[in-house]
């Protein structure tokens, strides 16, 4: 696939992800870390990250920070990612993650972002105008930096639609409830997040399998709902499925909703069947459960793990 036909990614709120690895974390008291990963980070970025590892090239933009530029130019080189960022002043936040191995819990403490001028968001607007083409894949994942309301959100993705692009949308709250509202062509919410936008809970799987089929037959027509170690629904025109992977040694939860999304669209970009899309997600994701670096492991342990992932029918459940 060439950069010109190649899925865009869209992080409008970027963090340096630095993960710290404790034997069991206590509030309130002196905890001493076992190591530190350190890397670019962002939704959107992680998708990217992913595909690349999958041999599938992808175009990233956002807002990221001159002053500790060089993690980000690190990775987009690295992955032979393409480069439309907008670089503005400062240095792009960070985001702890603190992982408890004992317990596997992930606590997160996320820094307020950088906030664009409107030169930049000028400057963004120019730089997505040129990738907009009929068909093309965006994904637009994260939260919204600081001084961008939820009315630049909802224009954005009415530009993409206006263009003819695709448009995939992994966030929460209030973006997520426009996205529906505006009628993307993916969404891929979990549990909790589907709940606050529809404002009533989810209890039973029953009542989370009811929601998300009624959210796909009549707002948005690709829905993966993530059940986090249930597995996910991926509901479809063509299908709707329940896939599962077998028991799998987490490592860190980072990144596995993202990872779920980029494999799905990688089996989308490849032609897959939905059954073979919702194999290929799941896989994404148990991978990332098991390597904080987010890469996936050589095709032949691809194809072995492909062959372990459980897929079913929500008629035959």
């Amino acid at each position: 696939m060439k950069h010109e036909h190649s899925p865009v990614t869209i992080t409008l709120n970027p963090a340096i992800d630095e993960t710290v690895f404790l034997d069991q974390f206590r509030v309130g008291e002196v905890n001493r870390s076992q190591r530190l990963h350190v890397q670019a980070g962002g939704k959107g970025i992680n998708v990217s990250r992913m595909l690349s590892s999958f041999g599938i090239p992808t175009i990233a933009t956002g807002f990221l920070g001159k002053e500790n530029k060089e993690i980000y130019k690190n990775f987009l080189d690295k992955k032979k990612v393409g480069d439309a960022f907008v670089w503005i002043p400062g240095e792009t936040r960070t985001g702890i993650k603190i992982v408890s191995e004992r317990t596997r819990q992930t606590t997160d403490i996320n820094f307020p972002g950088l906030e664009p001028s409107l030169a930049a968001l000028d400057e963004f607007e120019t730089k997505i105008r040129k990738l907009i083409r009929p068909g093309r894949w965006f994904v637009l994942a994260g939260s919204l930096p600081r001084g961008l309301g939820i009315d630049f959100f909802e224009e954005l993705i009415v530009l993409l639609k206006r263009g003819g692009a695709l448009v995939a949308v992994d966030t929460s709250g209030d973006p997520l409830r426009v996205a529906v509202e505006q009628g993307v062509d993916l969404v891929k919410p979990n549990e909790h997040e589907l709940a606050e936008v529809l404002d009533r809970p989810l209890h039973s799987f029953s009542e989370k399998v009811e929601a998300a089929l009624d959210l796909q037959q009549n707002r948005v027509p690709r829905v993966i709902l993530s059940l986090g170690s249930e597995g996910a629904l991926f509901l479809s025109p063509e299908k709707q499925l329940m896939a599962s992977a077998p028991p799998v040694k987490v490592v860190s939860t980072v990144g596995a909703g993202d990872a779920l999304l980029s494999g799905y669209l990688a089996g989308i970009l490849g032609g897959e069947t939905a059954m073979d899309c919702a194999r290929l997600a799941t896989v994404f994701a148990w991978s990332n459960l098991e390597n904080i670096e987010r890469k996936l492991p050589s095709r032949e342990k691809l194809r072995e793990r492909l062959s372990q992932i459980q897929v079913q029918t929500l008629s035959k459940m």
